[in-house]
């Protein structure tokens, strides 16, 4: 609670320049952000974050290429509004692509088994089938067999 206490007095105190100068910039990203995503259609507004102002600069974040792409069309709108609402500082606006993490779920694949019974099953058909690429398919698939004793 000691912390908690310390960083409220600095707050209300207004000692610290940096901390009141980082509070006004997440500020000001907050402002732009929604200023931004005003002029966006509601399937692009959760996929688009201002990040960082770098001199006449806006950078907005996004997720994949794809919502990078779609994002482009509305710059001319976005540099629009931001103008009217006294923004006029920002000159240009940069698109980024948020870095996928390295521990992410998708990377990771885990081997599946099947019983023995559906194993057998799946043999016996790969033998049957005259393709013989669905044969090699159903024999990869049927040596997923779970070995428990």
């Amino acid at each position: 609670m000691r912390h908690s206490n310390s960083v409220k007095k600095l707050l209300i105190s207004g000692k610290s320049t940096q901390l009141r100068r980082l509070t006004q910039f997440s500020s000001q990203l907050t402002e732009l952000s929604a200023l931004t995503q005003s002029c966006l259609p509601p399937l692009l507004q959760g996929h688009c974050q201002a990040i960082n102002v770098r001199g006449k600069t806006l950078i907005l974040q996004t997720e994949s290429p794809a919502w990078a792409s779609q994002l482009r069309f509305y710059m001319p709108a976005m540099l629009s509004t931001l103008t009217h609402h006294q923004c006029n500082y920002i000159k240009e606006i940069h698109i980024r692509i948020k870095p996928v993490s390295a521990q992410s779920p998708a990377n990771t694949r885990h081997k599946m088994n099947i019983s023995s019974q559906s194993a057998i099953l799946i043999t016996s058909l790969a033998e049957t089938t005259p393709y013989s690429q669905l044969r090699q398919s159903l024999l990869r698939l049927a040596s997923r067999e779970s070995k428990k004793s």
